[in-house]
């Protein structure tokens, strides 16, 4: 029996083990970021509102502007939208705390002129100011063409 054994060749077994390798590397792939967002498209959107709404705080309010979607700068002028924010957050006072609420991912919202197809998160925040001590903030965000996320609505409001 030992002079009639067959030694295997390393060449065949090499390329048995490199092709399982493959195989299990289509199997079980690692999750990327980018995939885990797109997989749920309300962490990346919730990501960049928490961002954008960091900005108004600091009372960035024509950079928050420039941050938001197309659409939105449509609807309101920069000088607009800072005369807005004016009105509605500097007698709220500083931002002292912030916490999602819910988040909810659409693919068609309304509109003035009718039902705008798209990505949708709209978010609501449970948050308190510094001279108002509980408000509820909405805060819609959209899908870009480039991908990112960007403001497409904000609504402040106190809660009773």
């Amino acid at each position: 029996m030992i002079n009639q054994y067959q030694n295997k060749s390393p060449r065949l077994l090499l390329a048995g083990t490199v092709l399982t390798l493959i195989i299990l590397g289509f199997i079980v792939r690692p999750i990327r970021a980018d995939d885990t967002a797109q997989a749920d498209p309300k962490t990346a959107a919730v990501a960049a509102m928490q961002t954008w709404l960091q900005e108004i705080d600091q009372g960035q309010y024509a950079q928050s502007w420039k941050d938001a979607s197309a659409s939105f700068q449509k609807a309101i002028t920069s000088d607009g939208w800072t005369a807005a924010l004016n009105a509605a957050r500097t007698p709220c006072g500083e931002c002292k705390g912030r916490k999602l609420a819910s988040a909810l991912h659409q693919t068609e919202v309304p509109s003035p002129t009718g039902v705008q197809k798209g990505d949708f998160v709209i978010a609501q925040f449970d948050s308190s100011y510094e001279n108002l001590a509980s408000a509820l903030e909405t805060v819609s965000f959209e899908k870009a063409s480039d991908g990112t996320w960007k403001a497409s609505g904000y609504y402040i409001k106190p809660k009773p």
